[in-house]
């Protein structure tokens, strides 16, 4: 074989090998380029998740006729503070607005001329709320309009259920008494990890009755409230929730219309 032979079949070698090495390393950026816009496009279609479910505890005061008395004979609210806790669901239709179901158990006490022990009650709240969040609320994404926190405020109404739990004669007593509410009030929420959220919440509720103390001397027996709807009685609760979100939102199925 001739050296111009040779120098030509040499130089051949080399091209095929140069044009190998391009087609893999296309390949390779190719793939690269695919992946990324795959975890990018993932990210950014992430769907929000419509429910959640937790727990709840914190504190809970009464307000009404059998009010608390400090030692200078002043109103307390916060003497006798008592244990709250409970469940709740959440739906959320967007962002923004969302409706919650919760059931919550509390203990109230307040005094009695003649008894020194204080009445202790039992009391279940279950209401279904209607909230508003002032931000919009969700997962971070690339909407800069979307907040991991938000403050809200809620109104709904609910029906509770009053008994003495233990009266000062150690007799307890059933439920008995049953009523309406307006439950209302402000929160905080806060997505802490993925599907987890702190809920933080300050809730009134205002009573259509006025026997929750469950004792004569005290309900509205002679009417003295007359049409006052806010001489009622009223409880508050202070708590604090954890809540893990479920049933993801079903993304549309998208195709190409060429007609």
């Amino acid at each position: 074989m001739s050296e111009k032979s040779s120098n030509f079949a040499g130089a051949n070698v080399w091209a095929f090998v140069r044009m190998k090495v391009r087609i893999v390393r296309n390949k390779v950026v190719l793939t690269a380029t695919i992946m990324l816009l795959s975890v990018v496009c993932t990210r950014a279609e992430q769907l929000p998740y419509l429910c959640d479910i937790g727990v709840q505890g914190g504190m809970g005061y009464y307000i009404g006729d059998a009010f608390n008395y400090d030692n200078l004979g002043q109103h307390n609210v916060h003497q006798r503070l008592r244990e709250v806790y409970g469940l709740q669901f959440r739906y959320k239709f967007n962002n923004r607005w969302a409706i919650q179901v919760k059931s919550q158990y509390q203990k109230i006490d307040f005094t009695v001329d003649g008894y020194a022990s204080p009445f202790t009650n039992d009391l279940i709240n279950e209401d279904v709320v209607g909230e508003f969040n002032f931000f919009r609320y969700g997962e971070k994404t690339f909407d800069p309009r979307i907040k991991p926190i938000t403050p809200y405020i809620f109104l709904g109404l609910g029906m509770a259920f009053s008994s003495n739990g233990l009266n000062p004669d150690g007799n307890p007593n059933r439920f008995s008494q049953c009523t309406m509410y307006f439950p209302f009030g402000i929160g905080m929420k806060w997505r802490f990890a993925p599907r987890w959220q702190m809920i933080v919440t300050w809730q009134h509720n205002l009573y259509f009755g006025d026997k929750l103390e469950n004792y004569d001397e005290f309900g509205n027996t002679y009417d003295l409230n007359g049409s006052n709807f806010f001489n009622n009685d009223l409880t508050g609760q202070l708590t604090a929730g954890i809540v893990f979100e479920f049933a993801q939102q079903k993304g549309n199925c998208r195709r190409c219309n060429w007609n």
